[in-house]
């Protein structure tokens, strides 16, 4: 099974495919956890929530109050600027379903009060509220909204970036296992100890990612999901994405290509236009003084090589 490309690496091209893929990837993924397939039916109505019609209800929300409305929206999930105690309770839910099953976890969240859920994510909201910058929150920031909806029973660091994550789509992403395992590869997900430090780890390996492709925090959420569960791609689609990831890599390689002839061609004037000056492109060996001509030539092609490992 191809393994998925280093995220400092992925194409644009190669995200928007893998983000194409994700609803029928995750069909597939609670079709075989589930069998059942009402639970699967039940399991992708609380995906939709959770990627729409929840985060659309807290965007209104928070529409409202920047207008300065005093009656928001009837809604069982929102309630005087944080959630209510159902919606954390299905974020829970779908949280188990989505990733790694947690059967305890349900029972802990419904020893909470409804009033201390709304009053903790509202703090955790206004933390994330108060700069008016379109910049991504600071770690400090992101920190203090957490700790605030960390005070609740039974919400960690995952389930309380969860949470943000619905706040702000944009900036924050959902501790994720399958995220973590792509980002930081070296730290078995078997060994995750689902701590604050960890998540800081994740957020700094992630928001480059997020700048350089230009996308939102829970779109990667969903390719980070699509790469790590490729085992359940039918052919077609499998091909469809090892070919996207393959294909914008070869059209990175030909843009750097003028360059690098321009390269080789400044250092060694007598050989312009040779076989040698484009052995680099075409794998083929050079001779070992040609090597060292060309050093910089070499990092760019051995960074090329091991994209495609």
């Amino acid at each position: 099974m191809p393994s998925a490309p280093p995220p400092q690496f992925l194409s644009i091209g190669g995200f928007r495919v893998a983000l194409e893929l994700y609803p029928s990837l995750v069909e597939k993924v609670y079709t075989s956890k589930l069998k059942d397939p009402k639970k699967v039916a039940d399991a992708l109505q609380r995906d939709k929530w959770r990627f729409e019609e929840l985060p659309a209800n807290v965007a209104h929300m928070i529409g409202s109050r920047q207008k300065d409305v005093k009656h928001e929206k009837a809604s069982s999930n929102v309630k005087d600027g944080g959630l209510t105690k159902n919606a954390v309770e299905r974020l829970v839910q779908w949280k188990i379903t989505h990733g790694h099953s947690r059967p305890f976890l349900p029972a802990m969240v419904r020893k909470n009060d409804p009033l201390a859920v709304q009053t903790q994510t509202a703090a955790a909201f206004t933390k994330l509220s108060f700069s008016d910058s379109p910049e991504p929150p600071s770690t400090s920031t992101v920190v203090a909204s957490l700790n605030a909806a960390c005070k609740l029973t039974g919400i960690g660091p995952a389930t309380g970036t969860l949470i943000l994550n619905i706040f702000d789509p944009a900036h924050i992403p959902f501790f994720q296992d399958e995220m973590y395992a792509w980002f930081l590869p070296d730290t078995k997900s078997d060994k995750l100890k689902y701590t604050q430090k960890e998540y800081l780890q994740l957020l700094e390996a992630v928001r480059p990612v997020l700048k350089r492709l230009a996308v939102n925090a829970v779109d990667l959420e969903k390719v980070s999901y699509v790469f790590g569960h490729m085992d359940q791609l039918d052919e077609e689609e499998r091909k469809r994405l090892e070919e996207s990831v393959a294909t914008a890599d070869e059209q990175e390689a030909e843009t750097d290509l003028p360059q690098q002839e321009a390269i080789v061609k400044a250092g060694d004037p007598e050989k312009k236009g040779t076989k040698e000056n484009v052995a680099v492109k075409k794998g083929q060996k050079r001779a070992p003084e040609t090597e060292a001509k060309e050093d910089g030539v070499q990092q760019i092609s051995g960074r090329r090589t091991r994209q495609k490992k």
